[in-house]
């Protein structure tokens, strides 16, 4: 079929039409972003920390030595981080608790709870694939993961740390405030709404993780985790499974 000259007009005015539509959301998105990003730095400014109205919690005390199956292993010494990492980590976290359990059949889990009272710009929790590739680590697996905990589901992040003949598979999730947040775009609008209310929020890192297997250990880590949560003062299982949506 051979086209007319209108209907040869026609379609790469269409096109025009198409393309200037995709422009204009781009560069509406662009500007809401451009707004976010001005009321955070300009016009909101919080300087109350939400910690400030809640009760102190010292991570030492709360998480147990012992609980349900599992036990402190001692003889499992953790990785110390290079001097720069050790500094960006006391910037960042107020606390830090590192314990590896192991239960009755010889199962290991290594645990690492972090919680930074002033999760701002700059200051907030480091994601875990970025902190282990500055120690020298090969990250591959990297992906987004629904983690059933105590009948909820919270959204975790699973990935595969490699160092020479360690292979550590990893499932970590960050909380600001009631929320657990998993993208940089998460943790930004979550900022910006406790910024609206006149707060910093604060948030803690949750990470457990095992040795000697190549692929993600999701089943030992939900047994782990779920057991732990259990042993765990009320208040503190909620401000780590955050406010689950």
């Amino acid at each position: 079929m051979i086209k007319s000259d209108v209907e040869s007009k026609e379609v790469p005015a269409l096109n025009a039409v198409v393309g200037q539509c995709s422009l204009i959301r781009i560069a509406f998105v662009a500007l809401l972003i451009m707004i976010s990003t001005a009321l955070l730095t300009i016009q909101i400014t919080p300087t109350k920390k939400l910690s400030d109205d809640q009760s102190q919690i010292d991570l030492e005390v709360a998480i147990p030595k012992n609980f349900g199956v599992w036990k402190i292993d001692p003889t499992m010494v953790p990785i110390m981080p290079s001097p720069d990492q050790s500094q960006a980590l006391s910037e960042t976290y107020d606390q830090v608790v590192n314990h590896t359990y192991v239960n009755d059949v010889g199962e290991r889990v290594m645990l690492s709870v972090a919680y930074g009272s002033s999760q701002k710009q700059g200051l907030r929790a480091h994601r875990q694939e970025v902190c282990y590739r500055a120690q020298g680590f090969r990250i591959a697996d990297l992906k987004r993961v629904d983690f059933p905990v105590l009948g909820q589901t919270l959204q975790a992040v699973q990935l595969i740390a490699s160092y020479g003949n360690r292979v550590e598979p990893i499932t970590y999730w960050f909380t600001m405030g009631d929320h657990v947040v998993r993208s940089y775009w998460e943790r930004q609008v979550v900022q910006l709404q406790y910024a609206l209310s006149g707060y910093i929020p604060d948030g803690y890192l949750f990470r457990v993780s095992t040795l000697g297997r190549d692929t993600a250990d999701s089943d030992l880590h939900t047994r782990f985790t779920e057991d732990l949560m259990k042993s765990l003062p009320a208040e503190l299982r909620d401000r780590l499974i955050g406010k689950v949506e």
